[in-house]
């Protein structure tokens, strides 16, 4: 009987070292849930990055809360969710419906997101997603900032920001569904592979159309 078998999806992951700006692409453990104590609907971004010295390393718990409590926090996250809409290439009039359908159609789509190191209430510190930006054709911009000295580590985790949407991924025109995404215009950055992700080049992710994560991924 063999000892193992290769698998290429059963490979330990790069670590993400450095605070910085990110071409990354939403892995398919990104998902939705609800916040423990309101019960807020939440999407739970997890990316891999595509790019750079940090290829293949994953950035962690995007935390993205949708929060209707009060008209400013509805307001609030509405513009929170069109940030992230606008970054992963959704156009003008494109209409969401749910946040399952925004979740399972932003899988596979790429943008770029900026992250720094945070410590949280159990004392550890992890890269803590601060903003999304469209994909940088000029590739990934670590910036030199390590996790401070002395602190704990437990990998790539981040908190993220609070936040959510509710959303289905339309076209281009008004209150159509479907895949509202257009990928980056072709670069170097972007021909490269995500594993998990089929062999396809990040210039043709797209949520939506892909097809089912096969078993044993490393998402």
């Amino acid at each position: 009987m063999a000892l193992f078998t290769v698998d290429t999806n059963n490979i330990l992951r790069q670590a993400v070292e450095e605070a910085g700006t990110y071409n990354v692409v939403v892995a398919p453990s990104s998902q939705y849930t609800t916040t423990q104590q309101a019960g807020n609907p939440m999407v739970v971004f997890d990316y891999e990055v595509l790019d750079g010295k940090y290829k293949g390393g994953r950035i962690r718990f995007d935390n993205e809360v949708w929060d209707t409590s009060t008209e400013e926090k509805g307001n609030l996250s509405i513009k929170r969710f069109n940030t992230i809409a606008v970054a992963l290439g959704a156009a003008n009039g494109t209409s969401f419906d749910s946040i399952q359908q925004f979740v399972s159609q932003a899988v596979g789509n790429k943008l770029a997101v900026t992250v720094d190191w945070e410590t949280g209430q159990n004392g550890k510190t992890y890269l803590s997603v601060k903003s999304h930006k469209p994909f940088m054709q000029d590739g990934s911009k670590p910036n030199g900032v390590k996790r401070p000295a002395g602190s704990s580590n437990t990998g790539n985790g981040g908190f993220g920001n609070h936040k959510s949407t509710s959303g289905g991924f339309g076209t281009t025109t008004n209150k159509q569904q479907g895949n509202g995404f257009n990928s980056p215009a072709s670069s170097n950055a972007g021909n490269v592979q995500a594993p998990g992700y089929s062999n396809q080049s990040a210039n043709s992710y797209h949520g939506g159309g892909f097809p089912p994560i096969p078993d044993g991924s490393p998402f």
